[in-house]
C-alpha cells in the first residue's frame, strides 16, 4: 500500500501510522520529524507529502526508493552515544518504533532523545510488554523472547520509571490490546506493546 506518492508501505508502518492516529499525533503539517529506525522511510515520506517541514530518517542500512527522496537519511548507530550530535536542530516528533529493546543502553538512548526535542515536542516510543496477555499464555515462547536481537524487556512500571530519570514529563504510557479497540476507553490495557508518549 501507499499514500499519494509515497513508499509502499509494509505491514509494520502500516501499524505505526495507526499508532501516530490514535494518539492524535498524526497532524505533520509545519513539523519536524525524526524517524530513529526508519526502515522503509515511508513515515518520513508521508510525513512530507502532508506539510512536514523536515523530516529525517536514521538507520544502519539506508531504504530503497527511486528518485531523489524530499526527507534526509542517516546512517547511524543509534547504540552510541553520540548518534545525535550530528542532527543541526530540534524535532518536534521522534519516533522510536521497537528500537529501545535492541540496545545495549536504553537509558542513554532516551537521554539523547531527550536533548533533541524542541520544546513542547513528544517522543513517541513502542516496545513489547512484560506483563501482556501473550507472555502469560505462552510464556516461554511469546514475541518478546522469541527474537534473538532483544536485551532489554519493559513493564508500563519500568519504562515509565526510566523515562522519568531521563527527565521527560507529560509521560503516557499505554498498551491496548488492538482486537478490542472498538472498546474505545474501555478497552484492556493487556495488549502485546506498550506506547510511550512524553514530553521533554
Amino acid at each position: 500500500m501507499s499514500i499519494g506518492n509515497s513508499i509502499c508501505a509494509v505491514p509494520s508502518d502500516l501499524d505505526h501510522l495507526k499508532w501516530l492516529e490514535d494518539a492524535g499525533l498524526a497532524s505533520f503539517s509545519n513539523k519536524r520529524l525524526l524517524d530513529l529506525g526508519c526502515g522503509t522511510g515511508f513515515l518520513c515520506d508521508h510525513a512530507i507529502e502532508a506539510g512536514a517541514v523536515e523530516a529525517v530518517g536514521v538507520d544502519i542500512i539506508c531504504p530503497r526508493f527511486d528518485g531523489q527522496p524530499k526527507w534526509q537519511f542517516r546512517e547511524l548507530n543509534l547504540d552510541g552515544s553520540s548518534w545525535h550530535t550530528g542532527l543541526q536542530q530540534k524535532f518536534d516528533l521522534v519516533l522510536a518504533f521497537d528500537i529501545i529493546e535492541h540496545l545495549e543502553s536504553p537509558f542513554r538512548f532516551l537521554q539523547s532523545c531527550h536533548s533533541i526535542l524542541a520544546p513542547g515536542g513528544v517522543l513517541v516510543a513502542t516496545t513489547p510488554k512484560t506483563a501482556s496477555w501473550e507472555r502469560f499464555y505462552n510464556p516461554k515462547n511469546w514475541s518478546g523472547v522469541r527474537d534473538p536481537q532483544h536485551k532489554t524487556l519493559f513493564s508500563k512500571y519500568s519504562i515509565r520509571f526510566m523515562l522519568e530519570k531521563v527527565g521527560f514529563s507529560e509521560i503516557r504510557i499505554q498498551a491496548p490490546l488492538r482486537s478490542l479497540e472498538f472498546l474505545g476507553p474501555l478497552q484492556p490495557q493487556i495488549g502485546g506493546q506498550i506506547l510511550c508518549l512524553a514530553g521533554p
